[in-house]
């Protein structure tokens, strides 16, 4: 008995409480929404009637939305509709819109609504890539542009592209992906004798990239930025151990042989391309800066011929 009465007086509660939200108005509720987080609006919707009325509402997903999205969507390749601004968001969210004649993709982080971007192929300056006999542009199907780059043969290796800040959400710590495949037959790929590097501000600095064997590839002569040595082969698991336990991160672990430093390998993404981490940085607070952001991958020493490797572009994201 003494459990139905503590029962019953929960439910009354229950109700009480769901009287009082009733009473406020919706558009104080969702101002209130609207302060928080896409991501807190969405649990702000299975809370009541009131709460999943207000957290709809198009007041609040504009909110979540970037100031300039209605200028970005103006340069998408296809229209892009939604019936509300909630849905706008997911579909930014769940798929990236390919932008300014098929040269980048534009999408939105769910969790904090900040852009995300990924430079195409034909946008990158891919060192050879006019030569037919090194490289060539193809289709492929699991691609969301019309073309990608796949390397023929060459032995050096020069992947290089900017985005200017303002296109970014400022405030934000992003980093930066080259998303590439590799072919049955790739080969001198897999040994870590390529630098990655994202520098902000400034021009192109193949000179002062190489990495370092004592900071895990950082480069001092870098004001802002990071650098890093990376392999373009996914890391075996089986030797990917440092003093016979797996590392604590599976793009990352350290060089065997006494070479010394971190190598960072890519990691598989679930629409069947893979990602490597180029390096991280962040965008200034105020929205008015106009830095841009560079990002490249290159051959370091010892240059080896390789071929099978598939460019779809770079991405910038926010980091987790």
């Amino acid at each position: 008995m003494e459990v139905e009465r503590v029962k019953k007086l929960a439910r009354e509660e229950e109700k009480a409480q769901s009287r009082i939200i009733q009473g406020i108005p919706e558009e104080c509720l969702a101002k209130a929404i609207g302060l928080t987080s896409p991501a807190d609006a969405c649990r702000a919707a299975a809370v009541s009637t009131a709460f999943r009325s207000a957290a709809d509402l198009d007041a609040v997903w504009t909110r979540f939305l970037p100031p300039d999205c209605d200028a970005v969507l103006e340069r998408a390749v296809h229209l892009v509709d939604a019936p509300s601004k909630k849905e706008l968001f997911m579909d930014l969210s769940n798929e990236h819109v390919v932008l300014d004649d098929g040269k980048m993709s534009f999408g939105l982080e769910r969790s904090n609504g900040a852009k995300c971007y990924m430079l195409s192929a034909s946008e990158l300056v891919i060192e050879w890539m006019h030569e037919n006999l090194y490289w060539t542009r193809r289709t492929d199907p699991d691609s969301r542009f019309s073309k990608v780059a796949e390397l023929l043969s060459v032995c050096w290796l020069h992947i290089y592209g900017t985005i200017n800040s303002r296109e970014l959400t400022p405030a934000t710590h992003y980093a930066a992906y080259l998303v590439f495949k590799l072919t049955h037959d790739a080969s001198g790929l897999s040994s870590p004798r390529q630098t990655s590097f994202v520098k902000v501000g400034g021009g192109p600095c193949l000179q002062s990239c190489r990495p370092s064997s004592t900071s895990g590839g950082a480069s001092s002569s870098l004001l802002v930025g990071s650098t890093h040595t990376v392999s373009l082969h996914p890391c075996n698991r089986a030797s990917c151990t440092r003093n016979g336990a797996a590392a604590a991160e599976p793009h990352e672990h350290e060089q065997g042989g006494g070479v010394g430093g971190v190598v960072r390998y890519p990691r598989h993404r679930v629409d069947g391309w893979l990602e490597l981490e180029m390096g991280d940085f962040h965008t200034d607070t105020d929205i008015c800066g106009g830095d841009d952001v560079m990002m490249e991958v290159h051959e370091w020493e010892e240059l080896k011929w390789k071929k099978g490797l598939i460019i779809e572009g770079i991405e910038i994201r926010p980091r987790n």
